[in-house]
């Protein structure tokens, strides 16, 4: 009983992924980029998942992803032809209708799409690597645990051809490459009922530099653009919004009246095998929160006071702005607050009221309590974050604590006349934090 849930579950995934396939692409999101200057605050959780319930990724998440390449390339080495001789249109030999069978010079789900202008004919070698645990990178709000599943392409295309002006046939095959990141998160997870989502990350295709002096001089400056942009379409077209990083899709199962069930999570985890890859999977468990939390279970943190600190340059500037217009957002946890300063002079102190606090859970004794602190100047739109992280051999900094957000700017080596990253401490926030007579976890 139980391996036929975890396979529906599975199967349910799948045909998500499946529709994910359909909509369009978009670039990558922000939370899977490292920031240049600030570093990650870090991950909260969700807490490990026991792997009693999984999806084991050879089984139902590769064959969809090879499967959508692989029909990318079918469709465009049997539409190779009728590329080169004007053809107005290409359509698969099967499907269900116009609507399936459309590849070019046709009208696909309400879109034309027109005929390429330039061809190759395209084969491809496919890699998956192990899953591991990866973390989002905000530095600016918490970050959680994610499964990442990543796979590695390599297209060699030959018979090229395309036009510039003229058309004509390119002497030479090119290899392009293409890496697609799968994120699995437990959306949620810190409310205690989370959800089970994919967010997919297609990286634009590259073209490998290993090539001849003849073809650069005869063809690079053209061919170096056009090729990896020809694969990179067709592939982005075929996976379509399974490269969107910008929005998640939620896992499920809709039952015979068209209601969508999400898969419930608020543990989440992965199973590596270097041995045995076809045993690994993505593993999540829900495990049901109390129904009644015990709300005395709670930390409160509250802003006691703000002070800029004065930060001058080598020669005795004001960096930033002799008058600021701050904004503050703090996390306690998941838990957020927003507070707006009054115009700042440097050494200037601000006294909140007794309403700018938050209260979080506690954590598990094993969790951490991370307070991040993000200072916006508001008239420019700059950003300074950071943040502090108590554990439970602290009683969760329970007291009186100081949280600095930075200011970052650049210097001039008066001697070798290069830049400098300079960094202070820009802010000061006094927080009063409060623990609770016994501080057991409720979740």
């Amino acid at each position: 009983m139980q391996n036929q849930v975890i396979r529906r579950l599975a199967i349910a995934a799948v045909f998500v992924i499946i529709a994910v396939l359909t909509g369009g692409a978009v670039t990558a999101n922000a939370q899977y980029n490292y920031d240049n200057y600030y570093p990650p605050t870090p991950p909260q959780g969700p807490p490990a998942a026991s792997g009693n319930t999984s999806i084991t990724i050879d089984s139902f998440i590769t064959p969809e992803v090879f499967g959508r390449i692989d029909q990318a390339i079918s469709d465009n080495n049997s539409c190779y032809s009728r590329v080169k001789s004007g053809a107005a249109s290409c359509f698969r030999a099967t499907g269900v209708d116009d609507n399936d069978k459309c590849i070019w010079g046709c009208t696909k789900n309400g879109v034309f799409i027109p005929r390429p202008t330039s061809a190759a004919i395209i084969t491809v070698t496919k890699k998956r690597y192990s899953p591991w645990l990866a973390q989002t990178l905000y530095p600016d709000r918490p970050n959680e645990n994610q499964a990442l599943i990543s796979y590695f392409m390599i297209y060699n295309l030959s018979q090229i051809w395309g036009c510039s002006g003229v058309c004509f046939d390119y002497p030479f095959s090119r290899t392009v490459s293409q890496s697609i990141d799968l994120y699995m998160a437990c959306a949620g997870w810190q409310t205690g009922t989370g959800g089970l989502t994919v967010t997919t990350v297609l990286a634009p295709a590259y073209m490998d530099h290993d090539h001849s002096l003849l073809e650069d001089t005869l063809f690079g400056i053209l061919w170096n653009n056009v090729i990896p942009g020809f694969v990179d379409s067709r592939i982005r077209s075929a996976l379509s919004s399974f490269g969107a990083g910008t929005s998640s899709k939620k896992l499920g199962t809709t039952d015979s009246d068209g209601v969508f069930h999400p898969t419930l999570c608020n543990r989440l985890g992965v199973s590596s095998f270097s041995d045995a890859p076809s045993l690994e999977s993505v593993n999540f468990d829900f495990i049901r929160p109390p129904r009644f939390p015990n709300l005395l279970q709670q930390i409160t943190v509250q802003i006691t006071q703000v002070r800029r600190l004065s930060v001058h340059d080598f020669n005795g500037g004001v960096i930033r702005y002799p008058t600021e217009y701050p904004q503050l957002e703090f996390y306690a946890g998941y838990s957020k607050l927003v507070l707006t300063l009054p115009p700042m002079l440097e050494g200037q102190t601000y006294f909140p009221t007794a309403t700018a606090a938050v209260s979080v859970p506690v954590p598990p004794s094993t969790g951490k309590l991370v307070l991040i602190a993000t200072m916006w100047e508001t008239a420019h739109n700059i950003r300074d974050p950071g943040f502090v992280v108590f554990d439970s051999s602290s009683n969760w900094g329970s007291g009186t604590r100081t949280l600095n957000t930075p200011k970052i700017w650049f210097e001039l080596n008066p001697i070798f006349r290069k830049p400098i990253l300079m960094r202070a401490k820009g802010y000061e926030l006094t927080l009063q934090i409060t623990t609770p007579t016994f501080t057991t976890a409720t979740f």
